[in-house]
């Protein structure tokens, strides 16, 4: 009878979990072994193919065309609490041109994504299951083309069970990017997740996802070592949700040992009084660009590991993320240094 109470009161929990905090779960940026390394801040710098997700202001410079696969290796399936991290998280971006008369016309960037997020409970067997496709767009503007706009549009794709009882919803989110090089060695970034807000269904209950704003910055100490810092939710509007990640702020540091060797670091939620989970993140990046001796190819391996403290019992207290990209680059190229690893910066 013990037992059985004890299952009952976990199934409740799992249920009061799913429902309760539903509305302050973001997934719009949710992956990439590159940003997660650098603790989830890559709003102001957001130049490779994962601006698609996390900027899609970034965009805006797309010069390549790229792929990339980003998945977890440990621990796939159970919960893992933060919202940038996924499963499974593919991308592919590339610029957008129009040869008029002999000359490109540059129209920016665009990108697809899909993301799959979810984890199963051992012993209640409840699951739970995000899946995330997406498309993005991103275009420089102002006289020098130091700025860029972006927009993306995912939809939230949820599927919960739990024995004796199944639910799922969808709901199609828009989120907007602003990315301004102020200079050779400093960017401001802005990403508005869940413009709109959107509304799901789930087991008769309705939630809102709940707009973030996420105001950052990114300092280029060289050409080859940046640091970066972002305010997440910086009015506030998950404060009075399930969960509090008000006014949280994230760090993030990547140096490039040679051209193509990364080493990368971060923290994340470092001032959380709320919410008792914090993260820290260790990555690493290795370039090679003979890939089948097509030297116009470049591939990307990138690992990183992330622990979080503090963690409520039953959660994980670490997992690692591997991920393999390919940029097939362009006879276009500009920037404004001659070594820059990810060049869609202008």
């Amino acid at each position: 009878m013990i037992k059985l109470f004890s299952l009952f009161t976990r199934l409740l929990m799992l249920l009061m979990f799913a429902l309760c905090c539903l509305p302050d779960l973001t997934y719009a940026a949710a992956g990439g072994v590159r940003p997660v390394s650098l603790g989830g801040v890559f709003v102001a710098i957001a130049d490779d193919v994962n601006a698609a997700t996390w900027n899609p202001a970034g965009l805006g410079w797309q010069q390549d065309k790229e792929l990339s696969y980003s998945g977890i290796f440990s621990k796939r399936g159970e919960y893992i609490p933060g919202d940038f991290i996924s499963d499974d998280y593919l991308l592919y971006a590339q610029p957008l041109r129009v040869n008029y008369r002999g000359d490109f016309d540059e129209l920016g960037g665009f990108g697809l994504y899909f993301l799959n997020s979810g984890y199963e409970d051992n012993i209640t067997r409840a699951k739970q299951t995000i899946r995330q496709p997406g498309i993005a767009y991103g275009r420089a503007f102002s006289s020098n083309e130091a700025m860029a706009w972006g927009v993306s549009a995912n939809l939230y794709m949820y599927d919960s069970e739990i024995p004796g009882a199944v639910s799922s919803d969808n709901a199609l989110g828009v989120n907007a990017g602003y990315l301004w090089y102020l200079n050779s060695s400093i960017t401001l970034g802005l990403l508005i997740e869940n413009i709109n807000e959107p509304a799901l269904s789930l087991y008769g209950v309705t939630s809102r996802i709940v707009r973030i704003w996420r105001p950052a910055i990114a300092c280029y100490f060289s050409d080859s070592t940046v640091f970066s810092l972002e305010v997440y939710d910086l009015t506030g509007n998950t404060k009075d949700s399930g969960s509090d990640y008000s006014r949280n702020i994230r760090l993030g540091f990547e140096h490039y040992l040679t051209e193509e060797v990364s080493l990368r670091m971060g923290a994340h939620n470092i001032n959380s009084e709320v919410d008792t989970s914090k993260y820290v993140s260790l990555g690493i990046g290795f370039m090679r660009s003979d890939f089948f001796n097509l030297k116009q190819i470049n591939y990307y391996l990138d690992y990183a590991f992330i622990y979080w403290t503090d963690a409520i019992n039953s959660m994980d207290d670490y997992t690692h993320q591997v991920g393999l990209s390919m940029k097939i680059s362009q006879l276009i190229q500009r920037g404004w240094t001659n070594f820059t690893p990810y060049t869609n910066s202008p």
